[in-house]
């Protein structure tokens, strides 16, 4: 055999080969699909969509930031371009190979851009890789040398990039004004406007903790895996789709109570982690993950059993999620399918916490003897998350609301509602208290049915009670009644966010009084 042939063609193999293999879930260019790994993603791009990236870095002699543009260029065009073709990405070269647009990462924690890194095990491995490959004769022993200072290259250009985007679009330098924290830098970068966050580039602690949260909230979760666990003769052989899965905790109940398949969806890149996680567990096979909204996303298959969402925020209806999980539902749910879960509703009670209202407000009035007052803020104006203690609760509860969520629609999620309150005993009424509760039932009766409560005479929750506060406080007497309307509709600027008109009589004047607040 040729050595100097075998030598050339190794090192095409693998130089050109610039894709570190690791176990990172890491999403397609153009697509949903995600894969365990950047190689596979490199593998899925010439199998599925006809393009080779390493054949076309190598044809258009990319350099590392030239292949790091190629990506984020791909990457920003077939996400913000519907007529984006592959076949563009050679002859708009002059375009997007220059200057800082496309250094800045499109997605966080992008593998295929970290797939570019090599410490210095893999450094070694690989270099070991390649002299195996050769004879040890002096002249080839000069390219395995050559081969090595090229793999040492690579690595310090990474660790170059990286503070390069850190200094570029991350960093707020101080400006010259003695201690000054105003940046003396663009908040906006490049064509496109893109900010940068160091949060979002390099991954955030809080999206980690938000779910940490929500796992260990045990009413939340136990709920989930008793509808499942409590019912795996309903499921066994189903189709699941999970919207918005998260870690995919309720993916994994689903294929252990024995779905025969559940897909899982989610539009931020916690689904790389929840991926890892599958894989751990030893379920891959049963759940595949698609990343993107459901809205704009197809699935392999044309229905599903059952839709498992677990979309409910503050006073249920906060973040709007659930437009997407009717989304879902109206696309794939099988006639007779089931969502998980499958009821819910909207109630309120009147409050009496005078301890609570002086600890969150009237403590701003003298701190150490200095007046605050500034500090309440919108305190009357927000609903107030909070845990609201059982015994401050003084009137029947009113259900504002209920949800068949099978059937409704989104414009039937903004609601006026007459309410009546009848206090339990004499006192002073200081806010009104939201809750709701949640319903996992399944056709016919059949199946086990799972129930839980965020109200406040139930173990609290991460979702904890909504509170809105009175302006004025009002002296209320046993056995009288509290009546008014409540409304509640999505902000129309942010959908994310409800605002809330609370209209009502005063007891004994009559007296019409309405307040406005914002659940955010």
């Amino acid at each position: 055999m040729d050595n100097d042939e075998d030598f050339d063609t190794e090192a095409d193999a693998n130089c050109d080969e610039w894709i570190e293999e690791d176990s990172t879930p890491c999403q397609c260019l153009v697509c949903d699909v995600v894969s365990p790994s950047a190689g596979e993603v490199v593998e899925h791009l010439k199998q599925k969509h006809a393009f080779d990236l390493m054949l076309v870095a190598k044809q258009l002699n990319l350099d590392f930031y030239g292949r790091i543009r190629c990506v984020n260029f791909i990457r920003s065009q077939a996400k913000d371009n519907a007529s984006f073709k592959l076949s563009s990405v050679a002859d708009s070269v002059s375009g997007w190979s220059q200057g800082e647009k496309y250094l800045a990462p499109v997605i966080e924690n992008d593998p295929l851009l970290y797939a570019l890194d090599f410490d210095d095990d893999e450094e070694s491995e690989l270099a070991t890789k390649f002299s195996q490959s050769v004879a040890v004769a002096d002249g080839d022993q000069q390219k395995v040398l050559q081969l090595e200072r090229q793999l040492a290259e690579m690595k310090e250009a990474f660790a170059e990039y990286k503070e390069m985007v850190r200094k570029t679009f991350l960093e707020e330098p101080m400006s010259s004004g003695v201690g000054s924290a105003v940046s003396s830098k663009p908040a906006v970068i490049g064509a496109d406007e893109t900010k940068w966050n160091m949060d979002y580039y390099f991954g955030s602690y809080a999206e980690t903790e938000i779910h940490e949260t929500m796992l260990k909230d045990a009413v939340r979760t136990e709920s989930y895996r008793d509808c499942f666990y409590l019912n795996k003769d309903f499921f066994k052989g189903k189709i699941v789709l999970d919207v918005g899965c998260g870690t995919g905790i309720l993916s994994m109940f689903a294929a252990k109570s024995g779905a025969k398949h559940v897909y899982a969806v989610d539009n931020s890149t916690i689904i790389l982690k929840a991926q890892e996680i599958v894989k751990q567990n030893g379920l891959s096979d049963k759940i595949t993950f698609i990343r993107g909204e459901v809205e704009h996303i197809n699935l392999p298959v044309e229905t599903v059993d059952c839709i498992v969402s677990e979309w409910m925020g503050y006073f249920l209806l906060f973040e709007g999620m659930f437009d997407s999980v009717i989304t879902a539902r109206d696309r794939w749910l099988a006639p007779g399918g089931v969502m998980a879960p499958s009821y819910a509703n909207i109630q309120i009670a009147g409050l009496e916490d005078a301890e609570w209202i002086n600890d969150k407000y009237h403590f701003w009035n003298d701190v150490y003897g200095f007046d605050y007052s500034c500090m309440k803020g919108t305190f009357l104006d927000d609903g107030q998350v909070d845990i609201a203690r059982k015994d401050s609760i003084i009137t029947d509860p009113f259900i504002l609301k209920e949800l068949d969520l099978g059937s409704i629609t989104p414009p039937q999620l903004d609601f006026v509602t007459p309410f009546s309150l009848k206090f339990n005993k004499s006192g002073r009424l200081h806010a009104l208290c939201g809750w709701f509760d949640i319903k996992f039932e399944f056709p016919d009766a059949s199946g086990t049915p799972v129930f839980f409560s965020t109200s406040a005479a139930a173990t609290p929750t991460h979702w904890k009670q909504t509170t809105f506060v009175l302006d004025k406080p009002l002296d209320v007497d046993a056995g009288t009644v509290f009546e008014g309307t409540f409304e509640c509709r999505k902000n129309p600027e942010n959908a994310r966010e409800l605002d809330i008109v609370i209209a009502y009589a005063v007891p004994k004047t009559l007296e019409k009084r309405t307040q406005k607040f914002t659940v955010r």
